[in-house]
């Protein structure tokens, strides 16, 4: 509980960074400690020609007693330290860390771990020599509690800035996926240009999720960019980031829907029941895949527990099981309805089924990916960008593709939407009673130029 609370916390105040900053952080009670956040860090190797070293500042700390004036009296048993998470048991004996004088002790020599005192040390800058995944860490090896750190702030520098050291895979993959998206829709708005005068509502859409994912790619890139120069992760562009990524997967979803319904191509769109009950399951998705994107932005950071991820995966991977069983059934009964028409109506609808069974089998190799990730929680830091970033832009590009080759625009798509405006006439002549639906082929008695 004290975990999901530091890590709403750290949400609203923008802390996740490599530039950790304490705001207001209750210290642990007397002969207790506490983490906070892991900082991956990826030293230089001896004779590579890197001429800069990793390293880690203490500086700025102010706290407060419950009850005194707020000042750094009587702190020196009050510490801040950077230990190698590879050797923590090493170094740390959890069951007694405490020295008769009042100071952290290790079992080792200590040699690798980084102390700092905020009473008798303002600021420190100590070079890091080792790559590991270093825990931030407090104790209080006093006889008091009831004590506040106001603020106070550590920071870890690395040769190429202050992204950590297994964001970088990910930094250079934002960047080209930006690029694939950008060509993609660069194509898209040429291919709807030459048409446009006979674009359907799903070519239109295709061109927002394409421009969606363009946005999406163009910010995460941009958010690592400014995490890497200034240190701390920027609350606001990280939240324009998850919104257009969460938006992207809940018009997609809309689409789905809408399509799978025939709206637009059969009829003119949805009835209004039909259509509030499509908004508010793409409301929900986009609220469930939300929380899961932020839980997973931050699931080495603050070693968020696999069970936790696995816990919050569940429900919204049942609920696009749902979906995809809903969708994939509302395509197979269009399909069915026009499959004596000879129709090109036909044909896009089997090629839309074919679409949905191809990236139901596309995700599900995706979700398998995450979830060896979740529960291993051991996965290589050069990997780590496949599983929630390469592994899913991938997978949603293919699709994009794929939707593009299906309702490719062509100089007779008005055809499509004329087959409502005949059907609705046929309907009128028989009484209100609607008859077959007989989308006319595209490409018939089209007229020679």
């Amino acid at each position: 509980m004290r975990l999901l609370g530091l890590f709403f916390g750290c949400a609203v105040t923008g802390a996740f960074a490599e530039i950790f900053e304490f705001a207001n952080i209750p210290i642990p009670e007397n002969l207790t400690l506490d983490t906070y956040y892991v900082f991956h860090v990826r030293a230089p190797v001896a004779g590579t020609g890197v001429d800069n070293t990793a390293a880690v500042s203490f500086k700025n700390f102010e706290a407060k007693w419950s009850d005194r004036p707020a000042g750094l009296k009587d702190w020196k048993s009050i510490q801040v330290s950077l230990v190698p998470l590879s050797k923590f048991y090493t170094h740390i004996d959890t069951s007694g860390f405490c020295s008769p004088d009042r100071h952290l002790k290790f079992k080792t020599d200590g040699k690798g771990v980084f102390v700092f005192n905020p009473e008798t040390q303002k600021e420190v800058t100590i070079p890091i020599t080792a790559t590991d995944k270093y825990i931030l860490m407090v104790t209080n090896c006093g006889d008091r509690t009831g004590a506040t750190l106001l603020k106070g702030q550590v920071a870890v520098k690395q040769p190429h800035g202050h992204l950590p050291s297994n964001k970088i895979p990910t930094f250079y993959w934002c960047g080209w996926i930006t690029l694939v998206n950008a060509l993609v829709f660069f194509v898209w708005i040429i291919a709807m240009a030459s048409r446009r005068s006979t674009l359907l509502y799903v070519q239109k859409m295709v061109a927002v999720l394409a421009m969606t994912a363009f946005i999406e790619g163009a910010a995460d890139f941009y958010a690592h960019m400014e995490w890497n120069n200034t240190g701390s992760r920027n609350i606001m562009i990280f939240g324009v980031t998850i919104l257009f990524h969460c938006t992207k997967y809940a018009l997609t979803l809309r689409l789905l829907l809408e399509t799978s319904a025939g709206s637009g191509i059969v009829m003119k769109k949805l009835p209004p029941f039909a259509e509030c009950k499509t908004n508010s399951i793409c409301v929900i998705f986009l609220m469930m895949q939300w929380i899961w994107k932020v839980s997973v932005s931050y699931k080495q950071s603050l070693m968020i527990n696999p069970v936790f991820l696995m816990i919050i995966t569940a429900p919204g991977t049942l609920f696009c099981l749902i979906l995809f069983t809903w969708i994939f059934q509302q395509f197979r009964s269009l399909s069915a309805a026009l499959q004596f028409s000879g129709s090109q109506a036909m044909k896009i609808f089997l090629g839309m089924r074919l679409v949905v069974v191809g990236t139901f089998f596309v995700a599900t190799l995706v979700l398998l990916i995450q979830l060896a990730d979740m529960w291993l929680d051991d996965t290589p830091w050069n990997l780590q960008w496949v599983p929630y970033d390469a592994a899913p832009h991938a997978a949603y590009t293919l699709f994009l593709l794929a939707l593009m080759m299906v309702w490719w625009p062509r100089a007779d798509n008005w055809k499509l939407e004329y087959t409502d405006q005949v059907n609705q006439e046929e309907a009128d002549a028989a009484g209100g009673e609607p008859p077959m639906v007989k989308a006319e082929q595209i490409g018939a008695n089209e007229e020679k130029l």
